[in-house]
């Protein structure tokens, strides 16, 4: 049956938990085409996606996402997309500084992913922790890339937590 958006929000959530059920690179695939479709700021683009799906890889990126020992539970994830972010450009040759925009930008990214991640059945997890040169020798980041975020993915039999939220009048105003 098919899920919608608010189906999806109330039912994705951060996954620490991941099962020994294995992840399709089909099923990987489908998350990427998907997430290649988010917006960005004058349709910039200012990301690269890399999907690591083989275990070597995987060992490797959940070190990478481990700093000082944090994360453990990323051995047991069965696949990760890393984000790198590169220079924003507006028309080939054409670039500025999208240090403003591409944060905003890599964040667009990763809730498509998590979302078309969970419209899948997948389990995720946004992790902003990240050794720069473990991570780059990890998936091959190219020069000028660099990754902040990185997304966990895999199966988990946890059931869904409630979500806890501030009141309305704590987070919005119509005016």
């Amino acid at each position: 049956m098919k899920k919608t958006f608010n189906d999806l929000i109330l039912s994705r959530q951060a996954c620490r938990e991941f099962n020994d059920v294995a992840l399709s690179k089909e099923t990987v695939l489908e998350i990427l085409k998907q997430a290649k479709l988010a917006p960005s700021a004058c349709n910039s683009q200012p990301w690269k996606m890399y999907a690591v799906t083989t275990p070597e890889n995987i060992e490797k990126t959940a070190i990478a996402l481990g700093v000082n020992g944090h994360n453990k539970f990323l051995s047991k994830a069965k696949a990760f997309i890393v984000l790198a972010e590169k220079k924003a450009v507006l028309k080939p040759g054409v670039t500025f500084d999208g240090h403003h925009f591409v944060k905003y930008d890599i964040g667009q990214i990763s809730a498509y992913i998590t979302l078309s991640a969970k419209s899948l059945g997948v389990d995720s997890c946004i992790i902003g922790m990240v050794d720069q040169n473990l991570i780059k020798d990890a998936v091959g980041l190219c020069d000028g890339e660099i990754c902040n975020i990185a997304i966990a993915l895999g199966y988990s039999d946890i059931p869904v937590r409630d979500k806890i939220r501030k009141t309305d009048d704590q987070v919005f105003t119509i005016i």
